[in-house]
């Protein structure tokens, strides 16, 4: 029987909690085989759905695309790998599935904010100091008259919350700007662009920054998107968050925090 039979018939009985298994069995096949070039019908096929209700689907449990959502995964995984092993730059880029090391360095940087090189150093001289240590450390002034302001709750009380403003539902490349509260509060911006989407994350006292930017399953990771940010623990189905933080934030503060 083909999927889109299967879908028609069985479409009365399909709950949220369908839809979300049926999207991490996709993304499942994804992460096990990051390397590999997959079409739209391959893991709509993984989903057991048609390959446009897999599109529509996927948007609606992740807030991002199938190929976005693997271009992610691809750059958290080169995160993890330069983070925790002297594997070369060159052989990250082969096994994630570029086979040109240029446009993989140009997507790195694009994606997490620095160059694999520095990033790889950024990870060596401050991946032993707890996170939220770091955060405190270079946790900068708000707006006094904001032109946005976003309250965040849940998560940790006391936690410092990283909240930036982004353009896609992916907390990756540089935030249009970026603040850091203490949870419950508010994170105000100076700016309020139409298009941004406010995304924040937190991380438990115990995570250190090479953990934080290397471990993109995090058990010990609060996530949460706007307008209204209310943290909750990270599921499966959230994209990774490819964005250095805290190393991006160190470097553009140009604070070093006390050992």
């Amino acid at each position: 029987m083909s999927v889109e039979r299967v879908e028609a018939d069985c479409a009365t009985e399909h709950t949220a909690d369908d839809w979300v298994r049926a999207v991490r069995r996709s993304i499942r096949v994804m992460r096990e085989h990051l390397g590999d070039d997959y079409s739209l019908r391959e893991l709509a096929r993984s989903a057991w759905l048609s390959p446009f209700h897999f599109h529509r689907v996927f948007l609606k449990v992740t807030d991002s695309t199938p190929a976005r959502f693997l271009a992610a995964w691809r750059m958290a995984e080169a995160k993890r790998m330069l983070a925790t092993s002297r594997v070369s730059v060159t052989e990250i880029c082969m096994r994630i599935g570029y086979s040109s090391l240029g446009t993989f360095t140009s997507q790195f940087t694009r994606a997490v904010g620095v160059p694999p090189g520095r990033f790889r150093r950024l990870v060596a001289a401050y991946g032993d100091r707890p996170c939220n240590d770091v955060l405190r450390a270079i946790r900068p002034a708000q707006p006094v008259d904001p032109a946005l302001t976003v309250p965040v709750t849940g998560g940790p009380p006391g936690a410092l919350a990283v909240v930036g403003l982004f353009r896609s539902g992916i907390p990756q490349e540089r935030p249009v700007e970026c603040a850091i509260v203490a949870v419950p509060g508010s994170a105000r911006f100076s700016v309020a662009p139409p298009d941004a989407r406010p995304l924040a994350v937190v991380f438990d006292d115990s995570v250190t920054v090479a953990e934080a930017v290397a471990d993109a399953e995090l058990d010990r990771c609060w996530v949460a998107a706007g307008p209204d940010l209310r943290l909750r623990p990270r599921r499966p189905t959230d994209p990774p968050v490819v964005l250095a933080l805290p190393l991006l934030l160190v470097t553009e503060q140009s604070v070093v925090p006390a050992a």
